[in-house]
């Protein structure tokens, strides 16, 4: 780091403590690569008043600048209305009192020094006013950026500087002087991004379950969970399983439909992390609609979020991939050569039922659920078909998610093509 003005003024270490524990603690931020500045908080949880406090960040690897450190929150000037246009505090102005002290106070003061590999802090106020109880920023430190620094995470470590005249210990003090027990929390600024991405599209039949969709991780730090929709433009395919894999192993993942999107959420419920590295760590199975068309379906990667340590998220990027759909080598040996709705299974049924259809040439095929008065309740399949062997599935709900009652109901299949058939099936309970 460059040089900077030197801190004149340090902060009275004494042994005993006072009051409870505070935390300080460096938040975990973020930035896209090529951006020449990063603004990374530093947060204090205090119970009690503080007087003031020192501290020492140290970047590595040593490649970042601060070129300044601003008050945040509690230590920032109060927020004041100007009604009378003086530009100053006037008694009687509406006043975000934060102390209570019925007056305007100014930013708490903050005093820096970049050293070499080192951010020294000291934070006071020159007028006695403390640092209310509470949780938030306390300052934020701008660091400069070299253009060399692409897709990094930079650890940010509390430290102590012993060499120093006089040494620049971690300190926070009560509005007496006195040091109180705290706890300091390391944190990093991530630059660039982790990517996510298809190492290969599965693929499969209309109708079936999918090969497996593997997903990728290239990731430089340990990631604590993950999370993003699988986006298929027309919603062709529907999550039926994910299985962890690779450096993953160890985690719990689950799939979602949600607002017609396929959710994959990942985590490991002991804390543990998946290590850097490149690979995969997941495989999607999905259930292809039976109207699927015979082609390549863009998939992507949406609303990604990758966290770390402590659910900070972390920078992050999902690459987009293809899903092929074919008919089956075998299939095409067994194409049909007429329309057919075959008599559902198992009938009566309880609490599903499955219901297979033929389609020999392109159509538009519609199959639904209907009553004995012909009033449909339910649609099961809409939508173009290539020609192929189609499977649908009945769980006894109607349009609104209600389970119907017992007894005889009809399924009825049509076809663009002129075709039209009908069979009853029985719903038991």
């Amino acid at each position: 780091m460059r040089k900077s003005l030197l801190i004149i003024t340090s902060l009275v270490l004494i042994a005993s403590f006072t009051f409870g524990e505070t935390v300080v603690s460096i938040v975990g931020s973020s930035v896209e690569n090529g951006l020449a500045t990063a603004t990374v908080p530093v947060n204090m949880a205090n119970t009690d008043a503080v007087g003031g406090l020192q501290f020492s960040i140290m970047d590595l690897p040593n490649e970042l600048g601060a070129f300044t450190v601003v008050p945040a929150g509690r230590t920032a000037a109060e927020v004041y209305t100007d009604t009378d246009g003086n530009n100053i505090w006037t008694p009687g102005e509406p006043l975000e009192d934060t102390n209570g002290n019925e007056a305007w106070d100014g930013a708490f003061t903050i005093e820096f020094n970049d050293r070499d590999s080192t951010v020294s802090i000291l934070i006071f106020d020159a007028g006695g006013n403390s640092i209310v109880p509470g949780v938030g920023p306390i300052c934020e430190i701008l660091y400069t950026i070299p253009t060399t620094v692409t897709d990094e995470i930079v650890n940010l470590k509390f430290h102590e500087i012993l060499n120093a005249d006089p040494q620049f210990l971690l300190v926070v003090t009560d509005p007496d002087g006195l040091a109180v027990n705290t706890t300091w929390v390391n944190g990093f600024l991530t630059v660039g991004g982790i990517e996510v991405s298809f190492a290969s599209g599965g693929g499969g039949t209309p109708g079936y379950l999918s090969e497996p969709i593997v997903i990728e991780m290239n990731n430089a730090v340990p990631v604590k969970g993950i999370q993003f929709n699988l986006i298929d433009g027309v919603d062709f395919l529907t999550i039926e399983s994910v299985t962890a894999v690779g450096r993953a192993a160890d985690f719990t993942f689950v799939g979602n439909e949600v607002n017609g999107q396929s959710m994959v959420l990942g985590v490991n419920f002991s804390g543990q992390e998946i290590p850097a590295g490149t690979g995969a760590i997941a495989e999607i199975v999905v259930m292809i609609s039976a109207n699927a068309p015979m082609t390549d379906i863009p998939l992507s990667i949406s609303q990604l979020i990758v966290a770390a340590q402590g659910g900070v998220p972390l920078p992050s990027n999902g690459a987009d991939g293809v899903f092929s759909v074919t008919v089956g080598v075998d299939d095409e040996a067994l194409m049909p050569t007429e329309f057919d709705l075959a008599q559902n299974y198992p009938n009566p049924f309880n609490p599903t039922t499955t219901i297979e259809y033929s389609v020999p040439e392109a159509s538009h095929i519609q199959v639904g659920i209907y009553n004995l008065l012909g009033q449909e309740i339910r649609s099961l399949v809409i939508g173009e078909h290539q020609p192929g062997f189609y499977t649908t599935m009945w769980d006894g709900l109607d349009r609104n998610g209600v389970r119907v009652e017992s007894g005889v109901y009809l399924y009825r299949m049509s076809s663009s093509a002129g075709y039209g058939a009908t069979k009853k099936l029985v719903l038991l309970k």
